[in-house]
């Protein structure tokens, strides 16, 4: 475990080395975020300038959900996202031998290994949105603070359980993916019946991010909860068993 800690560090420093490289790159990236997310924020407060109650959201739950699309979304955009297409570019050059024969999990070093430091802005500003709709929330209970952190680590899990079968299966779906994840702003309860199932299910970016609001605001009981954990640990042995079924196609042997 410390090794991969470790290595974890290493890979994150070399990338940041290669993002100080380019300092005003960084920089242009940084204010692009900002201007994105002020956007955002902007337009949620237009719509409720208008509205007390959006769906039986207010504004204090709609700016948690704001700010947890943007954590998911960093996330994923943080080391999923550069990592996995450059998983797909070592498939398709032949290159991926070499994470295979290194003596750590290739699963690991295909996961983590590349990251987009500049999306640590995207999750920071996410934060920020989250304690201010935080903030304007006039009571939290203990279960809802507890379940708040579970709910935003599943979410996470899930992220990374949908690279890994979309992105690791089927290559050319890309776009199509960061179009559901761009809906995934607003409460899934809000779109008609067949978008909502889609952002449940094949782009679970609608409970990624939704379900940590709905804690926050108490609109889910522990049972609830404890499915979205149940079904985050059965998405990684799903995406545990794409993994060993995308590598025994790759080479004809087991992970």
């Amino acid at each position: 475990m410390v090794r991969y800690v470790r290595l974890l560090q290493l890979f994150f420093r070399t990338e940041l080395q290669y993002e100080l490289e380019y300092r005003l790159n960084l920089v242009l990236e940084i204010i692009q975020t900002v201007v994105v997310t002020g956007t955002s924020v902007a337009a949620i407060l237009v719509l409720f300038s208008y509205t007390t109650i959006l769906n039986g959201w207010d504004l204090s739950a709609m700016l948690v959900l704001l700010g947890c699309f943007y954590l998911v979304q960093g996330f994923g955009e943080l080391v999923l996202q550069p990592s996995f297409e450059k998983f797909m570019e070592h498939v398709r050059l032949g290159t991926l031998d070499f994470a295979l024969l290194k003596p750590a999990s290739a699963q690991f070093l295909v996961t983590v290994r590349n990251f987009q430091v500049v999306q640590l802005a995207q999750m920071g500003l996410g934060a920020i949105v989250v304690a201010v709709g935080l903030s304007r929330i006039p009571s939290i209970g203990l279960a809802e603070a507890i379940g708040f952190p579970i709910a935003l680590l599943c979410g996470f899990g899930l992220i990374y359980a949908t690279f890994a079968f979309w992105f690791v299966r089927v290559d050319n779906l890309m776009a199509l993916y960061w179009s559901f994840m761009d809906a995934g702003r607003f409460p899934v309860d809000v779109y008609p019946g067949w978008l909502r199932v889609t952002l449940s299910s094949a782009v679970p970016i609608g409970v990624a991010v939704t379900v940590p609001a709905q804690v926050i605001a108490g609109r889910l009981d522990p049972l609830g909860l404890g499915l979205l954990m149940l079904g985050t640990i059965a998405a990684f042995v799903l995406a545990s068993w794409f993994w060993r079924l995308g590598l025994r196609s790759y080479t004809g042997a087991s992970a």
